[in-house]
Formats: structure tokens, sequence, C-alpha cells
């Protein structure tokens, strides 16, 4: 592990995370201080080398089902750059840090996008193994390639969550869930509904850009105030935590 005020390719990326909660309580509320600093592994510099090879394929186009969303708040057609859909460093190294720490078995996310995210869960897991959903077949077939250049435990649906997971996972069996897939919240609701079937008890669910839109903020309003979880925060005001 490298020092994470050492001078790096993580620049002024290797910073913290500012931590505020909502219900604090459980795992989270006695793991985690409001100032919190992820550790910087070695191959996390291997996962940035990646994602900086990504995004030189340019702009890739967005899977089809957009065009079905009504009221979006960005474009449902045309194209992304791979930059433009990846988590930052600093969540990626927050991820791997979870899943170590909590020594996960099962971690799910969805929409895998070109698996910067995944390649970060992958660093974490020891003898897990992650299960990532995406849609959108030219973006998994790069996904894949990020993926299995870090490890070979993981399973890659190209499908959405919703209508695969049953087919994946068993109920009660999954520690860590990541979010980020369409954010709306009529998708993200009942996304998270479809989602506690399989969590286990006091299994952990991160959901990506609640600061997306007003009504992300009030998606993430209703989650994390829910009378049945155990604890919820907001992450630099853009990642909700909650531990059911």
């Amino acid at each position: 592990m490298r020092d994470p005020g050492q001078p790096g390719r993580f620049g002024d990326n290797a910073g913290t995370l500012q931590i505020d909660f909502v219900k604090r309580g459980g795992w989270i509320g006695t793991t985690l201080a409001e100032s919190f600093e992820p550790p910087i592994l070695d191959v996390h510099e291997k996962i940035e080398d990646r994602a900086r090879l990504t995004e030189l394929l340019g702009p890739q186009p967005l899977w089809d089902g957009y065009s079905n969303v009504a009221r979006y708040p960005r474009a449902t057609e045309g194209t992304r750059r791979p930059d433009q859909v990846r988590i930052r460093p600093l969540w990626g190294r927050f991820m791997s840090w979870l899943a170590a720490t909590r020594k996960s078995e099962v971690v799910v996310e969805f929409g895998t996008a070109f698996g910067v995210s995944g390649m970060y869960w992958l660093a974490g897991l020891q003898m897990g193994h992650l299960f990532t959903f995406e849609p959108n077949r030219r973006w998994a077939e790069v996904a894949r390639e990020n993926l299995s250049a870090i490890s070979d435990r993981y399973t890659l649906t190209v499908d959405c969550f919703e209508a695969a997971a049953g087919s994946h996972l068993r109920p009660g069996s999954v520690d860590i869930a990541f979010v980020d897939a369409i954010h709306t919240s009529s998708f993200v609701l009942e996304q998270y509904r479809v989602l506690e079937l399989y969590m286990r008890e006091r299994g952990l669910v991160l959901f990506d850009d609640i600061n997306f839109s007003a009504d992300m903020e009030a998606c993430w309003h209703i989650i994390s105030r829910r009378p049945g979880i155990t604890a919820s925060a907001r992450l630099n005001a853009r990642v909700g935590i909650i531990e059911l």
C-alpha cells in the first residue's frame, strides 16, 4: 500500500471524504469518521492506467433504453466519453477499502459502464465475487476487458439488474450493492425495492449521484430516512450510503 500523501498519479484525487450522517449507527456509524481518507493501493495505479486507455476509445453510443426515460435531465441519445461516466479515484479507493474491510463475499453493482468502478471493487475483494450488470453491449465489451485485467472473480451480465438479478443472486446473499444506473427516483426506488430481496442483514447500499437533480435529492431524502434502516450518510454531497 502506498502512502496516501505521497505524490503520484492520483494528484489532487488523493483527498478525503467528508461524511455527513443522516442516521448514525451500526457498522458505518462506528467505523467511519466525519473525515475519512481511503488508502491508495498499488493496484489502483493499474486501474487508472486502464481508465486512461479506455478514454482514448473516444465517445461511445448510449444504451437504446435511455430513449424511453421521460424527463431525464441529460441527453438520452448520442454518445458519452468513458471519462464522463466513470467514478473518480477517490470513490474507487473507498470502494476497494469497503470491500476489503468488510471481507465481502458478494458485491453487486449496476450499471457497469466501462468497468472502472468494477475494477476498484475487484481490487478490494479478497475471496468474494462481483456481480455487475450493464445493458449496453458495446460498453460491456470494454468493461469485460478492464475487469479481466484485475481479477476473474466477477460475473458481467449484459442486461438490466431488475430483469436479470434473479438468475444470478440468492436472497440474503449481498453484502454491498452500488446503485449507479439511471438517476431518477422512479428507477432508483424500484431498483432498491428489488435489491432489498437480495441484501443480507446489515448489508450496505451505495447510491451514486444523489445530487444529480432535485428529483434525486428527493429520492435520497426518502431512502436515507426510512424507518427500517440502521444508518445512513452522505459522502461529499454526491454518494449516499445506507446500512440495512
